[in-house]
């Protein structure tokens, strides 16, 4: 009997030890601080239009996209933004890329309705040629341009100098090309 009390005894200790924090164990507060004020981010999110080449090459196709940026950032610095993202191509199957994803946007510029964009030598070097790709390239860029508030017509350039894939120089500014929209 005296073993069985003393067992019995032990297993009382232990389960009494094992059931609450030891003395000098931190207590975590399981409490909600409602009182936190939740901090708004500085980037708000905008919805863009850029258009990529059908699988002919015969016109540009818009795909929405809806992109973050800073909330107060500059209007040639979202001009670069929608740029990068027209360079990094189609999200949509049937779309084609128009811009090499090599070619990086050195400048943009706006002065009044115009807006000046000068792209690394890449758009030469990597750019697939052909006149229907060059046809491509440009209406890719001039109607996603002046699809942006205030931009009517867009001037390209490659390291400073008029843009000149290979069959068309580009050295006055372009409108917006609706003809080369697919309807």
């Amino acid at each position: 009997m005296k073993r069985f009390l003393i067992i019995l005894l032990i297993i009382i200790l232990g389960i009494a030890g094992c059931s609450g924090p030891k003395k000098g164990t931190p207590q975590i507060d399981n409490t909600v601080d409602n009182n936190v004020e939740t901090v708004e981010p500085d980037t708000v999110e905008k919805e863009i239009v850029l258009y990529f080449a059908n699988s002919q090459a015969q016109f540009v196709v818009p795909e929405y996209r809806t992109v973050k940026a800073d909330k107060d950032i500059t209007e040639e610095d979202f001009a670069k933004l929608v740029l990068e993202e027209l360079i990094k191509g189609p999200n949509e199957e049937n779309l084609y890329k128009t811009i090499p994803g090599e070619v990086k946007v050195l400048n943009v510029e706006i002065q009044e309705d115009t807006i000046l964009i000068d792209f690394s030598r890449e758009m030469y070097t990597k750019h697939w040629g052909g006149a229907a790709g060059e046809d491509m390239t440009i209406s890719s860029l001039v109607n996603t341009m002046t699809e942006l508030k205030g931009i009517k017509k867009v001037l390209l350039s490659v390291e400073g100098m008029a843009l000149n894939i290979e069959h068309v120089i580009v050295d006055e500014p372009l409108e917006r090309m609706e003809d080369k929209i697919y309807r």
